[in-house]
């Protein structure tokens, strides 16, 4: 048995994970280098070499760091995601393809093989998969049970608990998930402990009050964070403001309607705007009155200079709730059409993390280390998703854990780290 770290060991983002027993073969995630990387990105050609032998390729979600490679792979290798992240991408690539040639990414979405939470998928016998749901910046984001040769390998994905659904986590891993023998885990937060960690029940209130006091508001987000979304369509519903969106924001907050259960995530009293539209007087009417919060991305430049001059009777704010290094970040991480977007409303920007407007997707510190206690892997804990200096050798878990760093080989299991 062997598993073998391609990517992530070293960098945040570009996942890469393989697991093999035999002659059967998983990759975990084939994600796209983060912006900033210095990695060089992987062609059509090495994606077809790295997949040639492998039996299916398990993806934890649907953000470019861990799927973004997927039109790369040859039509015979199964490709496993879940349903409602199958779903979000077809919407982004279907908006895309109005633009660019996409042909190549919906073929490759729609062949995709679905999976669901805590049902097994064999492997040819030899290696079991069993996803489980977990919170997540992306929605429909999942960990695995891996089940080979007799071992048990836990594979957390990104994931986090300040979600709406994350405080459910440590419950869920003492029901499921026991006789771990190594723990593959992300480590996002190790280099950012700096970084405050708010609730996203705290940005809802926080959005209730910028609500209450103007009442126009735009939002730069992601769009296809759900809870970030939840926190502002619940903070409208409170305050009676509208929840503003366009077409393509629509389509994928009806997949999150569709997929969850829960009436929290639910987005049925959304008002959805077309640009044709923004001056037609009934409209004007009922936004100048009734206000509004409307999700917004830096591709909508021109709709959203076109807003401010049309709703002029009060100034109106912006919320950056996005990563705050993507407009004071190293020159890699910077975004220069954030910056743009940001100098549409001088003075009158929530700030991200510092205003209580923002929070990570991955979890701080503290739930690293809860999660490597409660799963107390016997063999060995392998970081990946982390900064190259960041090291779980730092935190207090090190002295009760083996923490595997570099290549090695532990109780007849070969494990290269690249």
């Amino acid at each position: 048995m062997r598993i073998t770290i391609y990517r992530g060991a070293h960098q945040i983002g570009g996942c890469i994970t393989e697991i093999r027993s035999d002659n059967t073969k998983i990759l975990i995630d084939l994600g796209a280098n983060l912006p900033d990387s210095e990695e060089k990105e992987l062609s059509e050609a090495d994606v077809t070499e790295l997949t040639q032998d492998v039996d299916a390729i398990f993806y934890t979600h649907y953000h470019g760091d861990h799927v973004g490679l997927f039109y790369f792979v040859p039509e015979n290798v199964p490709q496993y995601i879940g349903r409602g992240a199958q779903e979000v991408m077809m919407c982004k690539y279907s908006a895309l393809s109005k633009h660019q040639d996409c042909s190549k990414e919906i073929s490759a979405i729609k062949s995709f093989h679905t999976y669901k939470s805590n049902v097994p998928i064999d492997i040819k016998g030899k290696i079991r998969v069993t996803p489980y749901y977990v919170s997540h910046s992306a929605f429909d984001a999942y960990m695995f049970k891996i089940e080979v040769e007799g071992k048990t390998i836990f594979h957390t994905g990104d994931f986090r608990k300040h979600g709406y659904l994350g405080s459910g986590l440590p419950k869920m891993l003492r029901a499921f998930i026991k006789n771990v023998d190594f723990l593959i885990i992300e480590g996002t937060m190790l280099g950012r402990r700096e970084e405050n960690t708010i609730t996203e029940n705290d940005i809802k209130h926080n959005t209730i009050s910028l609500l209450k006091k103007h009442k126009y508001v735009f939002a730069l987000c992601s769009s296809t964070d759900m809870d970030r979304l939840v926190s502002f369509y619940q903070a409208c519903k409170e305050t009676g403001r509208i929840f503003l969106c366009d077409p393509y924001q629509k389509s994928v907050l009806d997949v999150f309607t569709r997929c969850m259960e829960k009436d929290l995530f639910h987005f049925n009293n959304v008002f959805e705007i077309y640009k044709q539209c923004i001056s037609s007087p009934k409209i004007v009417a009922k936004l100048s009155n009734e206000g509004f919060l409307m999700p917004v991305r830096v591709g909508q430049m021109e709709l959203i200079k076109e807003m401010l001059e049309q709703y002029n009777d009060e100034p109106a704010y912006l919320v950056y709730s996005l990563w705050q290094g993507y407009y004071n970040g190293t020159e890699k991480q910077i975004n220069p059409k954030i910056i743009e977007l940001r100098k549409l409303f001088p003075n009158r920007i929530l700030d991200g993390v510092y205003d209580g407007f923002h929070t990570s997707g991955h979890a701080d510190v503290e739930t690293l280390e809860e999660v490597c206690r409660i799963i107390r892997p016997k063999l060995g804990i392998i970081p990946i998703h982390k900064e190259a200096l960041a090291t779980y050798k730092s935190l207090g878990i090190a002295k009760k854990f083996n923490i595997v760093e570099s290549s090695t080989r532990i109780s007849n299991v070969d494990i290269s780290i690249l």
